[in-house]
């Protein structure tokens, strides 16, 4: 970053064109600049009315309003002033090369504002953060989350268990250092206990919120795999509610990653959401340079991805070439056609489409996502809605007549439940 005895300027509203706009100044040249082109107070706190005198081929006279904001008391503990003005791209752009014009005046890099706040002890590095994270907020859980980060009530958490620690770290030191004196009373092991167990439940329960929230970090990559029309595109746009890929009857037409936000806050939790991979399907004959780069590309993914949705309308389910530590659920596409008949439905969800798209896929939706600490749990749903009847007892008919589990056998078009005492798919 550049040298902090700068004074910087920078437009501190969104871009574009409406009724006003917001530059920032800040530093030691706010009053140089102010005194120059406003001819206000530039020591006095206040809101004070002036005019920008833009020299050049065509001078311009631009109205302004100026809020002054002395240091130490502004936002960045430094000369502050925020000029408002009208909102036009061209105007906007005259005025910043104006005040740039100024020895020691530039523009602003990205976050410097927030930065200098910090360097001058205006805000803790937590609240720097928040500020951060409320920027790269895309959802009003997010940003609840980083605004509390921001205002310093997470810092005040984080203070109130380093206490609590360091008082019991002492307590502990002074029974093991002063066991001979008598005014030196000693933690009780069983107080000790309660107390560092109390101190760990809260650090849990903290966590737990923290992963729930999203506020932090990428959310989990859940990558759909499996052979060429499989079906993948087809389920990826049903999860997301809107055709985003493109769905053919031919193999091969996805020819790269596609990557899209799946928000699960009505189903998982406030704020918890996947990015939701379609990958081109896994064919070890491909041929060509564009088939070949496809695949190399799905690869690249399918290392990266945290959890596998492995979609086979024929329940085969090949061995997979990825890391077995990653959770896998085996969702058998297509699930109005009878699977292989020499194999047993190694399924763990079954969906179709189009007849049944809307009635199966929707309790695929309902996929809990659940936050177990450092893990990602994910939860198979419960049974599914009421299908088309027509379409069922098709689907059943070819379970009793091909399929090896005769017509006991769950039937291909529902969301089955999780068996008793299953674990789930974890991280």
């Amino acid at each position: 970053m550049p040298a902090p005895g700068d004074t910087i300027i920078a437009l501190a509203s969104a871009p574009g064109r409406s009724e006003r706009a917001v530059l920032r100044c800040s530093g030691p040249h706010t009053t140089e600049l102010v005194d120059r082109f406003l001819r206000a107070p530039a020591n006095t706190r206040g809101v004070w009315p002036g005019e920008f005198l833009l020299d050049g081929a065509r001078p311009v006279s631009c109205p302004v309003l100026a809020t002054i904001s002395p240091a130490p008391t502004s936002y960045t503990g430094e000369d502050t002033a925020e000029f408002t003005l009208p909102a036009n791209p061209y105007l906007i752009e005259r005025v910043l090369d104006h005040c740039c014009r100024v020895s020691g005046v530039r523009r602003a890099g990205p976050g410097e504002f927030t930065a200098r706040a910090y360097l001058n002890g205006r805000m803790s590095l937590d609240e720097a953060e928040g500020v951060a994270a409320m920027i790269a907020a895309d959802s009003a859980d997010d940003f609840d989350a980083a605004r509390r980060l921001a205002t310093g009530q997470a810092g005040a958490v984080y203070r109130r268990w380093a206490e609590e620690l360091t008082a019991l770290l002492a307590l502990v030191e002074a029974g093991i250092d002063f066991t001979d004196q008598e005014d030196v009373v000693p933690i009780a092991p069983g107080t000790l206990l309660v107390r560092l167990r109390t101190l760990r439940q809260s650090l849990a329960g903290f966590t737990l919120g923290q992963a729930a929230e999203g506020s932090r970090g990428l959310a989990p990559l859940v990558a759909l795999v499996g052979p060429p029309n499989a079906g993948k595109s087809t389920l990826f746009n049903t999860l997301l509610a809107r055709p985003r890929s493109i769905v053919a009857d031919e193999p091969g037409v996805t020819r790269d990653a596609i990557v899209e936000d799946l928000h699960l806050d009505e189903t998982a939790g406030p704020g918890l959401a996947v990015r939701l991979a379609d990958l081109p399907g896994l064919d070890a004959c491909a041929s060509g340079p564009a088939a070949r780069a496809a695949q190399a590309r799905a690869r690249e993914v399918l290392a990266q991805a945290d959890a596998l949705l492995y979609c086979d309308h024929t329940a085969r389910f090949a061995p997979l070439d990825a890391p077995a530590t990653v959770p896998m659920l085996r969702v058998r596409t297509k699930a109005d056609l009878p699977p292989a008949p020499d194999l047993p439905d190694a399924a763990d969800l079954a969906v179709c489409a189009p007849g049944w798209l809307e009635d199966l896929v929707a309790p695929a939706r309902d996929l809990r996502v659940v936050p177990r600490g450092s893990r990602i749990v994910l939860r198979r749903p419960g049974p599914p809605r009421r299908g088309h009847r027509s379409s069922r007892r098709r689907a059943r008919n070819h379970r009793s007549r091909d399929g090896p589990g005769g017509p006991d056998a769950p039937r291909s078009g529902a969301c089955r439940r999780e068996p008793p005492g299953s674990p789930g798919l974890a991280r």
